[in-house]
């Protein structure tokens, strides 16, 4: 048996910096909010419940003058206002790459570009991306780009861990239709290089397990990314998933998971498989 792990599994730099800076925080003061879960990941989510964060999804559950933490995912403009009206102590854990999104969209939209954002339109950080200029157009499908209306300046960027593939096909459409257009591939290279591992690994396995929470979009790409590629293939959480037990039937497994699974989840999968082999 031969087990190929993705060299780009485990936490990516803005969740890890995240679930560690939550971590520190939580030990230092004692009890620390944050506004949804720092994470796409249930067992990332219960140890650190476990360890004193409360997750909340409004402002409206936290107390005046509390420490809060903001995800991983970032939030609106407007949040930052409603929570220093309630004099809370934030701590901002919003992935640098995403902050980097939110500049641009502001600057763009103060010098008249109209702003379309590509990305899931249910993610939370696509979400709060749209709160840093009025009237974003969100798609995430190429067939809504003819339902847009006609522009004279477009500002187009993308969720970070948006479909890669997907993205230069939306790009090359939204081309044709703006003759001025400025494009910003924001799609973190991690989340590129997760998803071309994913599927060179594909390719040789015969089996494909991927791991990661039950919301994580990366998650849900990878297992796609791996489909196309591999007949046999599952997605699962953790280890304790009765899905594994088919690894039993193969002799080459390929393992690769989200951004926002732990390494420690990745080698319980691991003995776990060999447990069963």
């Amino acid at each position: 048996m031969e087990i190929i792990i993705g060299k780009e599994s485990g936490f990516c730099f803005g969740v890890k910096r995240a679930v560690d800076g939550v971590e520190n925080e939580v030990k230092t003061k004692g009890k620390i909010y944050c506004l949804g879960e720092i994470v796409h990941n249930e067992v990332v989510v219960k140890r650190l419940k476990e360890k004193g964060v409360i997750f909340v999804d409004d402002l409206e559950d936290v107390n005046n003058n509390e420490n809060l933490a903001i995800r991983a995912h970032g939030v609106s403009e407007d949040i930052y206002d409603k929570a220093k009206a309630k004099n809370l102590n934030i701590i901002d854990f919003t992935c640098p790459k995403v902050k980097q999104i939110h500049s641009k969209i502001k600057e763009a939209y103060n010098q008249g570009f109209k702003i379309i954002l590509i990305g899931k339109k249910d993610h939370p950080e696509t979400i709060g991306s749209m709160g840093y200029a009025k009237d974003v157009y969100v798609i995430e499908d190429i067939s809504e780009i003819e339902t847009l209306p006609y522009f004279d300046k477009v500002f187009s960027i993308v969720q970070t861990t948006f479909s890669f593939e997907k993205y230069i096909k939306i790009e090359s459409k939204l081309k044709e239709k703006y003759n001025d257009i400025v494009c910003v591939n924001s799609i973190c290279p991690s989340t590129k290089n997760r998803q071309e591992e994913c599927r060179e690994i594909s390719r040789k396995v015969d089996f494909m397990i991927i791991i990661g929470g039950k919301n994580s979009s990366n998650t849900k790409k990878l297992f796609d990314v791996a489909c196309s590629e591999c007949e046999n293939c599952i997605i699962i959480q953790d280890e304790n998933d009765k899905k594994i037990e088919d690894s039993r039937k193969y002799d080459i497994i390929g393992l690769m998971s989200g951004a926002s699974t732990p390494m420690e989840t990745i080698d319980k999968v691991v003995e776990k498989i060999n447990q069963i082999k």
